[in-house]
């Protein structure tokens, strides 16, 4: 099994401790045990992290309909 290293302030190691005596583990038993019934952390999609943002910006919905003005917008400027 691999190693992981942890470090933790002295109080909260004490509490481990304690923990790991009074049910008579490891500590390493009581953290591995902690961290499998913790939920799962479920991933965010681009648009459900950026949620907040859309709509925040004001201008036109399409931006085709400015299309006269943008005029070799995205076309390279190289010779």
């Amino acid at each position: 099994m691999p190693t992981v290293t942890v470090k933790f302030p002295p109080s909260l190691l004490a509490r481990l401790e304690s923990e790991a005596a009074r049910l008579r583990t490891t500590k390493s038993a009581i953290l591995r045990d902690t961290y499998a019934r913790s939920a799962p952390v479920k991933a965010l999609s681009l648009a459900e992290r950026a949620r907040h943002l859309i709509g925040s910006i004001d201008g036109p919905g399409d931006l085709s309909a400015r299309s006269k003005k943008m005029v070799g917008y995205g076309r390279s400027r190289r010779p």
